[in-house]
This record gives C-alpha cells, sequence and structure tokens, in this order.
C-alpha cells in the first residue's frame, strides 16, 4: 500500500452532529477554519440531509463559493440557489404517504418547489411535526386538507418527523412495502435531533456518496482528492465508497468503524481541528 500523503481538493462534511457544535452553532473557530480554504485552492461542500432552506443559511455564514448536496442529493445548491436532482417515484411518494396515514403517521411531502405540506390527520405524529416547525420560521409548511393536496406540487421526497419508536417502526414498515423502488433513511434520534427521529423515502440513488460523487465530477476532482467528515447513519454510503473519510470521535460505531481516520468530538471544534492540523493552518 502506498504511503503517499494525499492531495486534498474537495473537503465536505456532514452537517448537524459533525461540523456543528451540540447546541447546532457553527463555532466560530470552525468557520474560520473553513474560510482559509479557498485560498489553498480547497473547495468546500456540505453534505446533508437537511433541506435548502437549512442549509442556505449555513451557506451564508461560510460563503456563497460552499458548496452543498441537499437532502442526501435530492437537491444542490448553485450560488446559493437550489438545483432539483433525483426525486422520488410520485407514485412511490404517494404509496408511502397511504401507508403512513394508515399507520397513524403524519406524512410530510417536500415539494420541488421547496414548500413541506402535511397532513394533520393524527394528534400522535403532529406533536413532534408542530415541535419541528416551531424551530424553522424560516422555511414553508403548509398544512393541507387531503391526500391529493398533499401532491398538487411534484414530491422531491416524503418524510416524517417522530419519536424514536415509532419512527423505528415506520423504517422497517416502509422498507418492506417499497423494496428497491426507493431508498428509505431512517435517521434515530441522537444528541444533535434531541429526541427526534427521521424516516424518509427517496429516490433510490438520492444517496449521500452519489451526491458526492456527482458534485466531485463536476469540478473535475477525483474520489481520491475528497475528504469527508461525518457522524451519523446517512453518512454509512460515502464511508463505504470514499477512501478518505473522518469520523468526529462522537459518531455512531458504524461510522467509526469505516474511518479513514478519526478526530475529536463535534463540541471540541474536530472538523476544524483536522483541516488545521493537515493544511497547517491556524487554530483561532
Amino acid at each position: 500500500m502506498s504511503s503517499t500523503r494525499p492531495t486534498f481538493r474537495l473537503i465536505a462534511s456532514d452537517i448537524d452532529g459533525t461540523l456543528l457544535d451540540p447546541d447546532g452553532v457553527l463555532t466560530e473557530r470552525t468557520r474560520r477554519t473553513l474560510r482559509q480554504l479557498p485560498a489553498l485552492g480547497v473547495a468546500f461542500a456540505f453534505v446533508t440531509g437537511l433541506n435548502p432552506w437549512v442549509v442556505q443559511r449555513w451557506v451564508q455564514e461560510i460563503g456563497e463559493w460552499t458548496h452543498a448536496v441537499c437532502l442526501n442529493g435530492i437537491f444542490t445548491l448553485e450560488s446559493g440557489h437550489p438545483v432539483p436532482g433525483r426525486l422520488v417515484n410520485p407514485l412511490v411518494a404517494r404509496e408511502a404517504a397511504t401507508l403512513m396515514l394508515d399507520h397513524g403517521y403524519v406524512p410530510l411531502v417536500y415539494g420541488e418547489d421547496q414548500i413541506s405540506r402535511y397532513l394533520p390527520w393524527h394528534p400522535e405524529g403532529l406533536e413532534p411535526l408542530q415541535a419541528l416547525i416551531a424551530e424553522r420560521p424560516y422555511q414553508p409548511y403548509v398544512p393541507v386538507a387531503s391526500l391529493e393536496d398533499l401532491f398538487s406540487v411534484r414530491p422531491a421526497t416524503v418524510s416524517v418527523c417522530e419519536t424514536q419508536a415509532r419512527g423505528a417502526a415506520l423504517s422497517s414498515l416502509l422498507m418492506v412495502a417499497l423494496g428497491d423502488r426507493a431508498y428509505v433513511v431512517h435517521q434515530p434520534s441522537s444528541p444533535a435531533w434531541g429526541t427526534r427521529t427521521w424516516v424518509e423515502v427517496n429516490h433510490p440513488d438520492a444517496r449521500k456518496d452519489l451526491g458526492l460523487l456527482a458534485l466531485a465530477h463536476k469540478l473535475g476532482i477525483e474520489a481520491d482528492e475528497v475528504l469527508y467528515f461525518g457522524d451519523s447513519l446517512n453518512d454509512l454510503p460515502v464511508f463505504e465508497v470514499f477512501r478518505h473519510t473522518v469520523a468526529v470521535e462522537n459518531a455512531r460505531p458504524e461510522v467509526r468503524r469505516l474511518a479513514w481516520r478519526t478526530t475529536s468530538s463535534n463540541a471540541d471544534d474536530g472538523v476544524a481541528r483536522f483541516l488545521a492540523a493537515w493544511f497547517d493552518l491556524e487554530l483561532t
């Protein structure tokens, strides 16, 4: 095996649980470190399951030169503007939403128009969603009256925001029902999310690894020139495909086992510390 030190031209990172601290803050130390990358000829990208509304806020903190793969590859951000990519099949989305409703969940459909629509039929499933909506006053959430209204615009993804136990149960149901027609993402609760659990139904190819590969190709960058940081289950495809991956100390065990390197936790600016050491940057 070659001992040659790799050259990185693209740094990519998950956001919650990796780049942000446990309070959901992009620290000044991390911000300053990332802003030093362009002078080195190194690009930076967020690669996340978060939607473009949320990611745009972090892009503004770093700079418009920042790239982003959102919703696990369903959208990218180009000059701060969302561009649709791999949207879920509308028939599969409708089937998933129907199954959610039949089992007492509140389906949330993120449309191609960047609006989230939901059917508020089940009080138990509505409570965690209402907490999420209260946290995101900058993002449009629209309650609708019928399944037809839920799909008045082409869906990009269908999801639920749930408790841990209910989310795990729904994830299993969806995987059996949809098979390889969709990529069902189960994002369990974590310190980054608190007790909140996400279950998403996406296009089969809406995965972080494929989104990151497409971005690297667009930038003329080889996969071995990409350095990726992550912590959670939806990062696993990247850790399986890319050679140079770094797990923060607080990462799930499955992620840490596949990592090329590890760094300190998100509570200790692990990403910034690794980059500062690798590129000999000032860490202030």
